[in-house]
C-alpha cells in the first residue's frame, strides 16, 4: 500500500462548520496546490520537493495528553491507523477522523487504499478546498461528511474557482456535506451570491457556512448580516459561524 505525507495528527474540538464542538481526530496532510492569504496552517501547504523534504511529523501520544512525538514521513497505513486508534476517547461515542490539510485530496491514491481499512471503526470527515472533482469521485463512497471550502477571490487573493466548485459539488452527490466560505473585510456581496447560486443549482437545502476571517482581515459585523441576507434569498440554510477553536485556545 501507498504511504502518506502527514504534517501532524492530534485530537481536539472541531472548531468550524455545523459539526462545531464535536471531538475529532485530525489527520493533517502535507501539501496544497493553492495559497490562500488567510491560511492558518502555512506549515502544511508546501509543494513538490518541499513536501518530500518533510522527514517527520508530530503525533499526539494519547487522547488525554498534550504531548506529541515525532515520527518519520511518509507514514504507513498501519502506523496511521494505530496513531488514530490511540486517540479514541473511551466511551459509547463513535470516533471521527477529520482529513484536513493542506489538501487531503492531493493524496487520493493513499486515501483509496487506507480508508476502507478504517471505515468500520471511524466516521470519516473530509475537509477540502473543493477544486478536485476527479479525486472526490474516487473516494466519494469512502467518506461520510464533506466540508467544501469555496474559495472567494477577495479572501484568497487568487483567481475564481467557480467552475471547479460547481463540478466538485456534482462529484459529492449523495453525500452529507456543507459549503463554507471564508469572508474578509474585502469580500463583496456578489461573491457570496455566486457561491449561493452554485449551491442553489446543486441542492438549495445544502448548508452554507459564512466564516469570518480573523484579524487583520476580519469583516465588519454589518457585512456578515448582509452576506447572510443575500444568500438566504437563494438557499435555505445560511449560518455565520466563527472559528471556535481559536476562541477556546485549542489546536
Amino acid at each position: 500500500m501507498k504511504n502518506a505525507r502527514i504534517h501532524e495528527l492530534f485530537t481536539s474540538i472541531q472548531g468550524e462548520g455545523p459539526w462545531i464542538g464535536q471531538r475529532h481526530i485530525f489527520v493533517r496532510f502535507l501539501g496544497c496546490d493553492i495559497r490562500c492569504r488567510y491560511c492558518d496552517t502555512p506549515a502544511a501547504v508546501q509543494r513538490g520537493d518541499e513536501v518530500a523534504n518533510m522527514k517527520s511529523c508530530g503525533v499526539q501520544i494519547a487522547a488525554r495528553s498534550k504531548k506529541r512525538e515525532q515520527t518519520s514521513n511518509p507514514v504507513s497505513p498501519r502506523a496511521l491507523t494505530a496513531f488514530c486508534s490511540r486517540l479514541i476517547v473511551p466511551g459509547p461515542s463513535r470516533p471521527v477522523i477529520s482529513l484536513t490539510g493542506g489538501e487531503p485530496l492531493l493524496q487520493a491514491s493513499f486515501l483509496e487504499e487506507w480508508l476502507p481499512t478504517v471505515r468500520s471503526a471511524f466516521t470519516i470527515y473530509l475537509e477540502t478546498n473543493g477544486i478536485h472533482p476527479e479525486a472526490m469521485e474516487r473516494i466519494r463512497d469512502l467518506v461520510d461528511v464533506v466540508s467544501v471550502d469555496f474559495k472567494l477571490p477577495s479572501a484568497t487573493g487568487l483567481r475564481p474557482f467557480w467552475e471547479e466548485h460547481r463540478a466538485f459539488l456534482s462529484a459529492t452527490r449523495g453525500k452529507k456535506l456543507f459549503v463554507k466560505v471564508v469572508v474578509t473585510k474585502d469580500t463583496k456581496e456578489d461573491e457570496v451570491l455566486a457561491s449561493a447560486g452554485i449551491i442553489a443549482a446543486f441542492d438549495p437545502s445544502t448548508t452554507l457556512v459564512i466564516q469570518p476571517a480573523g484579524e487583520p482581515l476580519a469583516p465588519d459585523s454589518t457585512d456578515l448580516i448582509a452576506f447572510q441576507d443575500a444568500a438566504l434569498g437563494l438557499i435555505e440554510d445560511v449560518r455565520v459561524i466563527p472559528q471556535a477553536h481559536k476562541m477556546l485556545n485549542v489546536p
